[in-house]
């Protein structure tokens, strides 16, 4: 598989304002004034994983993806049971878990990312977040996926969402 992922990411904060005419438009916060942005590299030259190489551990394997469940019931769902990675990539699919290769139907949830107990994320429908740490010290089993809320509540009666990773050594 790869020895490198690049990756970028960007913002543009927005506000609104209101004309003369009390017509309202959507401009870059005056506050910020510009788009930020930041691209990298990250190297994974050892992509055989302690583990393996399992597709539950990274994610896709051989161009077949591994869907995981995110648990609404507790905060315990690791991302992996990687020890080791470098590069860690979350997405909400925004779908319902239905196998670890098909997407159900589609979900108004939100999934809530974690380090051990203390939330880093809320990733709405196809919003995705990455870690990255090219010592190679991201301990996936700290890392913890839940189906929230779109407020960001747990809420032990939701149907699990899918989630997309990929997991990197």
């Amino acid at each position: 598989m790869a020895n490198k992922v690049k990756f970028r990411v960007h913002c543009t904060p927005l506000e609104d304002i209101t004309d003369v005419q009390g017509g309202t438009h959507t401009v870059i916060a005056s506050e910020v004034g510009r788009t930020l942005g930041g691209a990298g590299e990250s190297v994974v030259d050892i992509y055989q994983t302690p583990l393996g190489g399992l597709i539950a551990n990274q994610g896709y394997l051989n161009t077949t993806v591994n869907y995981l469940s995110a648990d609404d019931g507790a905060n315990t769902t690791d991302i992996s049971a990687e020890p080791s990675a470098s590069f860690v990539f979350i997405k909400n699919t925004g779908r319902a878990f239905d196998t670890v290769t098909t997407l159900g139907d589609p979900l108004t949830a939100s999934i809530k990312v974690m380090i051990a107990t203390t939330m880093i994320s809320v990733l709405d429908a196809g919003e995705a977040i990455i870690l990255k740490d090219d010592n190679r010290a991201l301990n996936c089993t700290t890392i913890h996926v839940r189906t929230v809320t779109t407020a960001g509540a747990d809420d032990a009666t939701l149907t699990n969402l899918a989630v997309e990773y990929l997991v990197l050594d």
